[in-house]
């Protein structure tokens, strides 16, 4: 493979209180320059409306489609007059970037097979994600996208899994999530001491089961007169896609003083609360590999989480309780209370810090091994 020359990138929009500002600002172009010093990085931006989600929990529902539209008719001008070659790659650190299939249309009519890839965080494939009911028009449109990659990037192998088993046939690189593991503990405080608190980063929408958090919390808080339970969002205030569901949380969070709700939190505010809670809980239906994990593991989190999806697959069994099981949840939880730590988690940042070098170097030709790579089972 040669090296590439050019590489046009289309991030997602920088949202400060998300990952997405950090990783589209600084992770991703400290890989580019890490992996090939001489290719030619061109971040490509687009029209930002709000800096809050206004609908929506991942990404805003006409955000998304604003920033990414104004940013595809970025790269077509620049088509248009000559800058983009068949020795360049674009890169989509979301590959659900809508108007993007104008971008193949130009670079067929125009002669030009410049190499294109993708970061696939979920999509349609996933029953648990919120394009799943989109999935009898959607499918078919990422399905004809996936035609124009050299290559996809994703977190995790049953995600690679369900790609496969819906068609996709170019190469899939399990690469994990591309944290800078460096830089955001370079951002964390050093506790003084922890709190004995157990906290959830989470969103409150139906996927992520808050339901089910919700009766652990009961039961462990009663059981625990000395701890706290925190949930944290980066949102001025707690949505979520279960109405009832939320009014339960307030409800509680209103009646018992131990359960806190902190709401319109930086992301500096965030990892000051996790440089000072004790254990991190998921109760996820839908994450892959997750970057609440990865910052969790990087602030010294204990972590209690469902051996579910793609979990048992980075976690030991030591982390894992039976999911959907608030007693076998309770007695994990029970458990890290009286042994932490009990062993280093860090190693899991780390190892997605290693696949984000890796994505780069694929992306820019360095990484000439066709080979797909596997960052969990040592195909790197």
């Amino acid at each position: 493979m040669k090296l590439i020359r050019r590489l046009f990138y289309l991030g997602l929009e920088p949202l400060a209180a998300r990952y997405t500002k950090q990783l589209c600002e600084d992770w991703f172009p400290a890989a580019v320059r890490e992996a090939s010093p001489r290719t030619n990085l061109t971040t490509i931006s687009g029209e930002t409306t709000d800096e809050q989600i206004q609908v929506g929990g991942v990404l805003d529902a006409t955000g998304r489609g604003i920033y990414a539209c104004t940013q595809v008719a970025l790269l077509l001008k620049l088509i248009r007059n000559g800058s983009v070659s068949n020795e360049d790659a674009i890169f989509l650190q979301d590959f659900w970037t809508p108007g993007f299939e104008a971008v193949p249309y130009a670079l067929h009519l125009c002669g030009l097979k410049p190499k294109i890839y993708s970061m696939l965080h979920a999509q349609s494939v996933d029953e648990y994600d919120f394009t799943w009911p989109m999935r009898e028009w959607m499918r078919p449109m990422e399905l004809g996208l996936t035609r124009f990659h050299s290559a996809i990037f994703v977190a995790s192998t049953i995600h690679r899994d369900q790609l496969r088993a819906a068609g996709v046939q170019c190469p899939i690189h399990v690469v994990g999530l591309p944290i800078h593991a460096r830089l955001v503990a370079c951002q964390m405080s050093v506790p003084i001491g922890r709190r004995k608190n157990v906290i959830f980063c989470s969103r409150l929408d139906w996927e992520k089961n808050p339901g089910f958090m919700l009766q652990v919390a009961e039961r462990f808080l009663t059981g625990h007169p000395n701890w706290t339970w925190t949930v944290t969002t980066s949102s001025k205030n707690f949505r979520s896609n279960d109405h009832l569901l939320l009014s339960d949380i307030l409800s509680y969070a209103r009646n018992e003083p131990r359960f806190i709700l902190k709401a319109g939190l930086t992301k500096q505010q965030y990892y000051d609360e996790l440089c000072n809670s004790s254990i991190q809980f998921n109760s996820s239906l839908q994450d892959y590999v997750s970057w609440t994990l990865l910052e969790a593991v990087i602030a010294g989190c204990e972590l209690a989480y469902p051996d579910f999806r793609s979990f048992p697959e980075i976690l030991p069994a030591s982390r894992l309780y039976r999911a959907f099981n608030v007693e076998d949840a309770c007695l994990l939880l029970n458990r890290l209370t009286e042994e932490h730590p009990l062993v280093d988690l860090e190693w899991i940042a780390r190892r997605c810090d290693l696949g984000r070098i890796i994505e780069a170097e694929i992306i820019t030709g360095v990484k000439a091994d066709n080979r797909e790579v596997n960052i969990w089972h040592g195909c790197i």
